[in-house]
């Protein structure tokens, strides 16, 4: 529920503020409505990723570490420093996460902000391509993408040096950034045409046919990897559905290079391109091997930059072959090809109201003023021209003060719709003029734009073909659809996939780690969340529950049952900030303030604490429950929950749980869960030791 709605947030709020008279406030107010929504998922998020308690439980230890000796943890040195600074102010894991969402989703809002030319589709890409679920569970690697994102601008710009400062600084959170550099060269030296990607396509064969067999010789190397051998990360692989997404977004970026798009940016295509090449062949790659697929985040992460901008240029040249065809008539007007500037004389109100909008508030008025004196914007410019033109130009700034403000405003206006003008003119040229034209006598009398100047959408010709079916697929506006189509429609699957994994590949040893169910610290999302759920189905749902903060929800919601808890050992070290929150809305007070040398025993009956007790020596508590006679043990070494002579606790390390249904007697549940530990672990089989 929780990923729908955000996906709703980013669609619904698309149109109103970025599409229906988009300003740069509005585009700041789209990006900050969705960005904070993902930023309070992130803080009030629990136990989403393998890795949520692994970075509880390094935090710890940085935090209960000398300045002297953080170093020698085996972590990167900047995500060490930065948990040590903010160790320094809290050991809350709630604000430790606040913090790390802070550092990863700012950057990320940012350079969508600033520079993606289709805000919404980037945030779709972001959230649905699972990068906003990585910065859920894998913390390092996401601030070392965080970092690299705001390189954005250096990689489009080509500027090495800067490229390279901003590889080392994401390199000290996450080492796997390095891949980038390589990556980077490639991109830049090689010239992306056929023969390059048929070269490509051969090396990817060679090394997906021995991949086995380069790891082998990549161990001999580097033999401080040798332990990885033999290990399921190397042995297996995805299943290829996963390819599906990279495939589709490499043809996107393949077709667009080779057509109008590569064209007209080539630089910027060619090494975006070259990045979802290196994209594909590392997902390809991690279909035998899956612990590679960390490797393709770098480069697939300028697709949600890339991707849009694509789209975006399909779109200006469906809105100039629009503005076209809607505002100018090349032939009536007597407009020619080779015109670099339109004749301010042929200016028409038409043309005039087209570009209002992008004009001040001053000027609009003044151009108001202009066109209400005058019946014809036409009059008024020819009148300026013979007037003022030439001495405006000759004028020294003395002299321009001749000129009133409303004068030199009109010039001004006047140039501006003229330049508009002739892009829209350029673009619809008379198609006989180009029928009856060789090409080169077409170019050499062209307004002398170079040839990526000339697949500029205010440029670009749409000529037609003679075949309608042909001249159908070539429509600027079929193109535009079509793009669009496709890339929002995988984008949407590849999100329905992530939450849907199972029922894909029937496998949850293959499930996607792109996406897990929803769970919060936040108490008014988990009491929604649990009243959603069947009545009928409680009693097996806690049975089957294995996550500590859930199941103790789950107990504090009915009040049908009886709930007994025994330690063993240390029943509190692994504990985290969120399962302290639900165990102080229990009552458990005792509990909340034990010791990890304590042992503890509690006891809830419809929703109350009617006995609770810690103690270092071991503890005995005899009592009637339902009628049954009930023996309770807590010590280092053991503990019993003895109900008519029979021994429910499963005798695990931490917290042992005993369940009773109030109504019937009957047992619903015996669980243990490893609370010394930060996985905090359920257990539902009895220990051995």
């Amino acid at each position: 529920m929780v990923y729908y709605l955000l996906m709703a947030v980013v669609l619904v709020l698309a149109y109103p503020l970025l599409e229906h008279k988009p300003s740069v406030a509005k585009k700041f107010c789209y990006v900050m409505v969705v960005f904070v929504c993902m930023l309070y998922i992130s803080i009030l998020r629990y136990g989403l990723g393998n890795d949520y308690y692994s970075y509880i439980y390094h935090f710890n230890i940085i935090r209960n570490t000398s300045w002297s000796g953080i170093f020698n943890i085996d972590f990167e040195p900047g995500f060490v420093i930065l948990n040590k600074v903010i160790a320094l102010f809290t050991a809350d894991t709630n604000i430790l996460y606040a913090i790390y969402a802070v550092i990863i989703l700012i950057p990320m809002a940012y350079v969508i902000f600033r520079y993606s030319e289709n805000i919404w589709l980037s945030t779709v890409m972001f959230i649905s391509l699972t990068f906003f679920y990585c910065t859920l569970s894998f913390i390092r690697q996401s601030i070392a993408f965080a970092i690299i994102f705001l390189a954005y601008k250096y990689f489009v710009q080509r500027k090495h040096f800067m490229v390279l400062l901003f590889i080392f600084f994401a390199c000290l959170f996450h080492s796997t950034v390095v891949i980038l550099i390589p990556l980077y060269i490639l991109a830049v030296v090689v010239k992306l045409n056929w023969k390059s990607i048929t070269v490509y396509g051969v090396l990817t064969l060679i090394a997906y046919l021995f991949s086995n067999t380069f790891i082998e010789i990549a161990v001999k190397i580097l033999p401080q990897y040798e332990l990885y051998l033999g290990k399921n990360f190397l042995t297996s692989g995805y299943n290829p559905i996963y390819i599906i997404t990279p495939a589709v977004i490499l043809a996107v970026a393949l077709l667009a290079h080779f057509t109008g798009y590569g064209k007209a940016y080539p630089e910027k295509s060619s090494m975006f391109t070259s990045f979802a090449i290196f994209n594909f062949v590392i997902w390809l790659m991690s279909t035998k091997h899956f612990v590679l697929e960390r490797f393709s985040m770098y480069p697939y992460l300028f697709m949600i930059m890339f991707i849009p901008s694509i789209v975006n240029y399909y779109r200006q040249r469906l809105g100039a072959y629009a503005y076209a065809r809607k505002h100018v008539d090349a032939e009536d007007e007597g407009f020619v090809p080779d015109s670099s500037v339109a004749d301010p004389g042929r200016i028409g109100k038409a043309e005039a109201e087209v570009v209002v909008a992008s004009r001040s508030e001053e000027e609009n008025q003044i151009l108001a003023e202009i066109m209400a004196e005058d019946a014809d914007t036409e009059e008024y410019a020819e009148e300026y021209d013979d007037e003022y033109d030439g001495e405006y130009d000759d004028a020294s700034e003395e002299g321009e003060e001749q000129f009133s403000e409303k004068e030199l405003a009109a010039k001004s206006i006047a140039d501006r719709i003229a330049a508009n003008v002739n892009k829209a003119v350029t673009e619809n040229v008379d198609d006989e003029y180009y029928e009856d034209t060789d090409e080169e006598e077409y170019d050499e009398q062209s307004d002398g734009l170079t040839n990526e100047e000339r697949w500029q959408p205010q440029n670009y010709k749409f000529r037609k073909t003679g075949t309608a079916v042909l001249d159908f697929i070539r429509h600027p506006i079929t193109i535009y659809a079509a793009v669009l189509a496709v890339v929002l429609g995988i984008n949407l699957w590849y999100n329905y996939f992530g939450l849907n994994v199972n029922q894909f590949l029937n496998s949850s040893s293959n499930s996607f780690h792109g996406v897990m169910p929803y769970k919060s610290i936040f108490p008014g999302y988990m009491e929604l969340a649990l009243s959603l759920e069947s009545p009928e189905d409680k009693d097996v749902l806690l049975s089957k529950e294995e996550d500590l903060l859930t199941y103790l929800y789950r107990i504090r919601e009915n009040e049908n049952y009886t709930v007994i808890i025994s330690s063993r050992g240390d029943p509190v070290s692994g504990l985290n900030t969120g399962v302290r929150g639900i165990i102080k809305r229990l009552g458990l007070t005792k509990f909340n303030s034990a010791r990890s040398t304590d042992n503890y025993i509690g006891i809830i009956k419809s929703g109350k604490v009617v006995y609770e007790n810690t103690s270092s020596n071991t503890l005995i508590y005899s009592t009637d429950i339902l009628g049954f006679d009930t023996k309770i043990l807590s010590s280092r070494n053991a503990a019993q929950i003895t109900i008519d002579g029979t021994d429910l606790s499963r005798n695990g390390r931490g917290i042992n749980i005993v369940v009773l249904d109030n109504n019937t007697g009957k047992v619903v549940d015996r669980v243990s869960f490893k609370t010394y530990y930060v996985m905090l672990s359920a257990v539902r089989t009895n220990s051995a030791s």
